[in-house]
């Protein structure tokens, strides 16, 4: 009888301590799933931190190309006006030469120098315009890269921020 006396303590004993020991491994899985859902998350912010970072890197790039086309561009129109202001003063000083010749209006306007001065300007004025609805195109284009970089930079810092955040958190 004793011994079933003590059979049934060290049962009752051994259920005890197993089942402590089942909650300890608990605590250890659950804190084991707890620090790796952590670790995912910072892999994650991470992650996302690098993507910003390579958007911002592409946008700088795209910006200084949109740049150089940009002052290419002005460069041109800046050459055109040049050759179009000195079109148009060979335009007056023909125009001057044939009325001083006593040429008519109407012949003035038929001369093969005139009619190519007028026609070259109007090339020029044409190409003007075409290059400066591109620059504003590109102007535009510029503006919104950089408010775009800008705000990336502040969803970096923003990502920072949650990243030492978490990474606090997970020490606690």
């Amino acid at each position: 009888m004793i011994n079933t006396v003590s059979r049934f303590f060290k049962a009752i004993w051994y259920k005890l301590t197993g089942r402590a020991h089942e909650q300890a491994d608990r605590l250890i899985e659950y804190s084991e799933a707890v620090r790796g859902a952590y670790d995912d998350i910072i892999r994650d912010k991470q992650g996302n931190i690098q993507r910003y970072k390579q958007a911002i890197g592409e946008l700088i790039a795209l910006v200084e190309q949109k740049k150089f086309s940009l002052s290419k561009l002005t460069d041109d129109i800046d050459n055109l006006e040049e050759m179009k202001e000195g079109t148009i003063s060979k335009q007056k000083n023909l125009v001057a030469e044939l009325h001083k010749s006593g040429t008519t209006e109407e012949d003035i306007e038929r001369h093969p120098r005139y009619v190519l001065y007028v026609t070259s300007l109007n090339d020029f004025q044409s190409t003007i315009e075409e290059k400066n609805v591109r620059v504003e195109k590109l102007q535009q284009d510029i503006e919104r890269a950089q408010k775009d970089i800008q705000e990336y930079k502040n969803r970096i810092t923003f990502l920072h921020r949650d990243l030492h955040k978490i990474e606090t958190e997970q020490f606690d």
